[in-house]
């Protein structure tokens, strides 16, 4: 009787109920749903990582296709443009929408994997000196310092023009450069949770050092986390095309907003599109993140939060 009585309240609970993660990923659709700026910059975000995985489909015409009989046409709606090159052509004839589209795919793949190895680097150095601090601290947090103190695109730059420019060499120029931020950070918030009561009891438990850093502390540390993740993305995606367009990045037939400006800067008297539409998509993208960042930061915040969207919020 009493595990037909338990079946029945377990039928009777709806799937919110029975699943706290998709209740809270409910919860978060409704916040966003409440900020439109936020959610017009998720669903731009949204397209574009649409646009990157499904480039051949998308994309009208091979990016690296070269017409010279067509070359420095301009956008559709300009006099003398056509509706078959939506965003007008290049020096050498290519479509500049094709190449705009493939060159999404150059950011976001280097952001993501800059943001992996970079964050998963400064998680692990950040939680080792929050907690352990004294020497260990000192030491971690001096090499952080030492790094810091080069100047970042300097130290790029030299990096590329030693083992040469690629998208592995990228991912990892700006690894470096990156990890050291989420250090600090999560160095920070650790040195915060170290006193915590739920530390003090996972010790008097007897549970190792690496078990509470790891399987206790780190979950705290998740919205501060994707919050930062969140805005180097923008950074990183800002580095990328300036590395492109100094020509230590992405480099030809290959497509890159950095280097479709490279290459168009010397047409932008004669040919405004060149740089236009690539500026445009890098612009849109970096302040589309930002502003995601700052609702994350909103929502998981509790102070954020309540200055946002009222008291009414939860």
């Amino acid at each position: 009787m009493a595990i037909e009585t338990e079946m029945a309240a377990t039928r009777a609970l709806s799937p919110l109920e029975r699943y706290p993660l998709l209740r809270r990923a409910v919860g978060v659709f409704n916040q966003l749903m409440r900020d439109k700026v936020a959610l017009a910059a998720a669903i731009f975000l949204l397209l574009l990582l649409v646009a990157t995985v499904f480039a051949p489909a998308v994309a009208p015409h091979d990016p690296t296709e070269q017409d010279l009989a067509h070359r420095l046409w301009p956008p559709a709606w300009a006099k003398e443009g056509t509706r078959d090159h939506l965003l007008g052509t290049d020096q050498l004839g290519r479509d500049i929408l094709s190449r705009v589209i493939y060159g999404s795919r150059v950011s976001l793949i280097v952001g993501v994997a800059v943001i992996v190895v970079a964050g998963v680097v400064g998680t692990v150095v950040g939680l080792v000196a929050g907690y352990y601090g004294g020497r260990v601290d000192n030491i971690l947090m001096r090499i952080v310092d030492l790094q810091t103190a080069f100047p970042g695109l300097l130290v790029a730059l030299a990096i590329i023009t030693m083992i040469g420019p690629s998208v592995t060499n990228i991912i990892i120029v700006l690894s470096i450069n990156g990890w050291m931020v989420f250090a600090r950070m999560i160095r920070g918030t650790t040195l915060a949770l170290r006193g915590s009561l739920f530390v003090d009891a996972a010790r008097c438990l007897g549970m190792s050092d690496s078990r509470i850093i790891f399987r206790h502390m780190l979950p705290n540390l998740a919205s501060p986390l994707i919050t930062l993740a969140t805005l180097e993305l923008a950074r990183i995606i800002l580095a990328e095309a300036v590395l492109s367009f100094l020509g230590m990045g992405i480099q030809p037939p290959a497509s890159s907003w950095g280097l479709m400006i490279n290459e168009g800067h010397a047409y932008m008297t004669m040919a405004w599109w060149l740089v236009t539409f690539p500026g445009i998509a890098i612009a849109l993208t970096v302040l589309c993140v930002n502003l995601v960042a700052t609702w994350l930061r909103a929502i998981s915040d509790p102070m954020q939060r309540m200055k946002q969207f009222g008291p009414r919020m939860r």
